[in-house]
């Protein structure tokens, strides 16, 4: 029993030295858990698609487009360094949270697909990388709005028309 007390002390003492060490995600500079491909849906700014490396945010949707933006992490949170945003960054492994400076919160999802949907989101617009890109970039996007319960309609459908045009035809034919 005697021997047991200083294994049973010192197993202790590196379960609480070990609580205490910070977490390696918020370890000032630390970019590894942000990088990668990432996505975003609200019925506010629509579809987006993120491309975080060591220095950029790149950034495409269909208001706005494609740009980039030089980025930096302080302790737990994400600084662009031409913009005034910041934001908390609360990571969840396969989503993160931002909670920004200008009272915005936005939920960044990381794809799952095993083959990145994308390489890069191409710089060159008249390229057929970026239309590549842009085809898949559609395919995603129409499914995140009809996830939302937005039908998208290409305009090959056939409209119904409405009663009173019904009305206001047959009236017309009298």
């Amino acid at each position: 029993m005697m021997k047991s007390i200083p294994y049973l002390l010192a197993f202790l003492i590196f379960s609480l030295s070990a609580c205490d060490s910070p977490d390696p995600k918020y370890i000032e500079g630390n970019r590894k858990f942000l990088i990668g491909k990432w996505h975003r849906f609200s019925m506010a700014n629509g579809y987006s698609e993120f491309d975080i490396d060591s220095q950029y945010i790149v950034f495409y949707n269909q208001k706005v487009g494609r740009f980039g933006l030089p980025y930096k992490i302080e302790n737990d949170s994400l600084k662009y360094l031409t913009n005034h945003y910041a934001a908390k960054i609360t990571d969840y492994g396969d989503s993160v949270l931002l909670e920004g400076n200008d009272s915005t919160k936005a939920t960044l999802y990381r794809f799952k697909e095993p083959p990145a949907p994308f390489k890069t989101i191409p710089e060159v617009k008249d390229s057929s990388s970026f239309a590549l890109y842009i085809a898949g970039f559609d395919k995603r996007l129409t499914r995140e709005f009809e996830k939302a319960g937005i039908k998208i309609s290409d305009g090959t459908e056939k409209r119904e028309e409405p009663a009173y045009q019904e009305l206001l035809e047959k009236s017309n034919n009298k």
